[in-house]
């Protein structure tokens, strides 16, 4: 299977390489929705919704470099990552980094910075940190569903938080047999601290940005695809490094949940236009 590694362009760079490149070379990639694309996008480029992205990429040609790019970036990193994980036998992977707004030239909102999940740290600790991010996951989705005025979306976000609270169980379940002296799930859980999400991303400084009127629900569901991605991305890593093929069985089979859970929010996204 063939390993692909996603490549960031900026704005700038992919206009050079747009300019450069024969088109018969790429393919260019929308994958944000119908109604988006109809405002604005890049000329020649090829509108598959994230949704669609892992069925209707196989309409294609892949023996290209393959060019994602979306409104923030966001949803075009996870659709560029997820044909990588495919391993199909294609071109280059890229990603507009900063979306159709930096190549329209207009200023990104500044969301939290992504800090990085330290792995070298004791396989306990590793696990404890992963429940303290769900815990904040299930505290961010639960303060998204108070806010919320509709019902069907309220619903939603408190389907994702029950999600979360399942995940830390299972973690704990992996933790206690590496350390079976710890206290029981509960006790435990409610010492862990619930301000940060899976990404790194700090709850009380996204929440302070979603009381911002200017705030569109595109950004909310953006911000929660990055969270659902960054736990994808975290399971994946932590199933490489189980050291019983249980644990990494496990760890392998939450990262295709919180994948799952990428497919169902990218498809609530829709309900924004």
């Amino acid at each position: 299977m063939k390993s692909h590694i996603v490549k960031d362009l900026v704005a700038s760079e992919l206009k050079n390489y747009l300019e450069k490149t024969s088109e018969d070379k790429y393919l260019l990639f929308d994958v944000r929705e119908p109604k988006e694309y109809k405002l604005s996008h890049i000329p020649g480029s090829i509108l598959i919704p994230l949704k669609e992205i892992e069925t209707r990429i196989f309409d294609f040609n892949l023996q290209k470099d393959l060019i994602f790019y979306c409104r923030s970036g966001r949803r075009s990193k996870i659709a560029a990552n997820f044909i990588a994980d495919m391993g199909l036998e294609t071109g280059e992977l890229y990603n507009l980094k900063g979306g159709i707004l930096s190549w329209e030239g207009k200023i990104l909102k500044d969301f939290p910075n992504i800090r990085l999940f330290d792995f070298n740290d004791s396989p306990p600790s590793i696990l404890k940190k992963a429940m303290e991010m769900e815990k904040g996951t299930e505290r961010f989705y639960g303060l998204l569903a108070r806010g919320e005025k509709n019902k069907g979306l309220a619903d939603f976000f408190n389907r994702l938080k029950k999600l979360e609270l399942s995940h830390a169980k299972v973690i704990y379940s992996i933790l206690k047999k590496i350390s079976p002296d710890i206290p029981e799930f509960n006790e435990l859980y409610e010492s862990l601290g619930d301000n940060v999400l899976e990404g790194g991303m700090d709850v009380s400084q996204l929440v302070e940005q979603f009381l911002d009127d200017n705030l569109s629900c595109v950004d909310i569901f953006e911000t929660a695809l990055d969270i659902e991605f960054h736990a994808y991305d975290l399971y994946k890593n932590l199933s490489f490094l189980a050291n019983d093929p249980e644990g990494a069985r496990t760890f392998l089979k939450m990262s295709q949940q919180e994948k799952g859970h990428i497919r169902i929010i990218s498809h609530y996204l829709s309900r924004c236009f």
